[in-house]
């Protein structure tokens, strides 16, 4: 896969590692083989308004081992931010530590457009956090929860792709 760019931060919330790794690739080269895909848990339904997205990355533990079967829960408001009105679901992570999840980009009525992310694995620090877009005129231009959405078509339909990468720390 070509790369356009590479951006990795690290940085410390609550005593936990997370890394954001952002990779952004040309719209060809974001699909993966059927072998290094993981379950997509779908928290849009056909005919909900919204800018769809897919959301996907990693979970691994601080020295870069892949843990798979990680639940990763995520929940945020729809596309208008209406948090009473909000998505919600779970990830469990593949073999390869990888998750995905397909929801629309949330509206920021009252603040930052944000997800929740909620990690529980055994053995590990439990993980509170959330991830916000470069691209919301609300979002600090240097903020390292904050990932970029690159635009792909697919079926006919603009979805926008993003990266989220996770590192545990353990108990």
């Amino acid at each position: 896969m070509n790369f356009v760019a590479q951006f990795c931060r690290t940085f410390v919330s609550l005593g936990t590692v997370i890394v954001l790794a952002l990779i952004v690739a040309p719209a060809d080269g974001l699909a993966q083989s059927s072998a290094q895909q993981s379950e997509t848990t779908e928290l849009w339904r056909p005919g909900e308004p919204g800018q769809r997205m897919r959301i996907r990355g990693r979970v691994t533990s601080i020295d870069g081992t892949p843990l798979p079967d990680v639940s990763v829960r995520v929940r945020h408001a729809d596309s208008e931010g209406l948090d009473w009105s909000y998505y919600q679901g779970i990830a469990v992570t593949n073999s390869k530590g990888a998750y995905q999840f397909g929801s629309v980009i949330p509206g920021n009525s009252h603040r930052l457009s944000h997800v929740h992310v909620y990690v529980n694995h055994d053995g590990y620090r439990f993980l509170e956090t959330e991830f916000y877009f470069k691209d919301d005129p609300k979002a600090a231009q240097d903020d390292p929860n904050s990932i970029i959405l690159e635009a792909a078509t697919v079926n006919d339909e603009t979805i926008m792709f993003g990266r989220f990468d996770i590192v545990l720390l353990p108990q």
